[in-house]
């Protein structure tokens, strides 16, 4: 059984897909909203910020996501739809991060299905711990809307 952090130590992933390991310092920026990719990142080491820029009337507000450390990643959805980043992610202490090319990633999960089951897995499941998360924190955010329009 395989899963991703599982991926740098196998000779197959290793040999078909090209990868780098980046330092980062805390408030650097890895990833910005709206830019286009497909690499995938994984936290070697550290931790990370997830947020996103909202605007309201003429200011901005940086509302933070999430919080990422070790064996967490990010970037995945990208990989998948080809789609512009949803946020912006900043290192929030030194860290260490693999950058992935998703587009080779998939082409391995293509030669390797029987590795790429576990790793879908791995992902489907961290997928759906994020989904039940946003779905805690929509829930929280409209009972308090509810609650104002009381008054």
């Amino acid at each position: 059984m395989m899963i991703l952090t599982d991926l740098f130590s196998d000779t197959d992933f290793v040999a078909a897909v090209p990868f780098s390991k980046e330092y980062y310092k805390p408030d650097e920026i890895i990833l910005k909203e709206e830019e286009t990719s497909q690499d995938v990142y994984f936290i070697l080491e550290g931790s990370v910020r997830v947020s996103t820029t909202l605007n309201e009337g003429e200011g901005q507000l940086v509302t933070g996501l999430a919080r990422l450390s070790e064996g967490d990643y990010f970037g995945e959805m990208a990989m998948f739809d080809g789609e512009p980043r949803s946020a912006n992610v900043s290192a929030e202490t030194d860290c260490l991060i693999a950058k992935v090319d998703g587009s080779a990633m998939i082409t391995f999960m293509d030669k390797y299905p029987e590795k790429a089951y576990f790793l879908m897995r791995d992902m489907f499941m961290n997928l759906v711990l994020r989904m039940r998360q946003n779905n805690l924190r929509t829930k929280t955010v409209l009972g308090l809307y509810l609650q104002e329009q009381d008054f």
